[in-house]
């Protein structure tokens, strides 16, 4: 039986954003198109994990905290994709800015 603590899932979370962050020094919309697992994944992985935290948050201040930052590194993953897939150079710093400051969270 896997179990889950809402501490070690939020750290799964940012950590998914960090892999993205460490793996991308440089980052131009083309280097992102051949990004491996792409950006669209990623930010689908961490909508679900970030759907169970919410779940597992339930009452608890700390735990409902994490959730909404997970939640906010989503939103900015998500994003991220449209970005891409969009080829919106203009967005691009502003976002991985965003999500460098979520992950950063305490």
């Amino acid at each position: 039986m896997l179990l889950l603590d809402t501490r070690s899932l939020y750290l799964k979370i940012i950590a998914i954003a960090n892999y993205f962050l460490k793996n991308n020094t440089i980052i131009t919309i083309e280097e992102l198109k051949d990004f491996n697992p792409t950006v669209e994944e990623l930010a689908k992985l961490m909508r679900e994990l970030a759907n169970i935290l919410k779940d597992l948050a339930a009452d608890n201040y700390e735990d409902e905290n994490m959730a909404i930052n997970a939640f906010q590194c989503c939103l900015i993953m998500e994003k991220l994709a449209d970005v891409v897939k969009n080829e919106d150079e203009t967005a691009l710093e502003d976002l991985i800015k965003n999500l460098e400051m979520h992950v950063n969270v305490p």
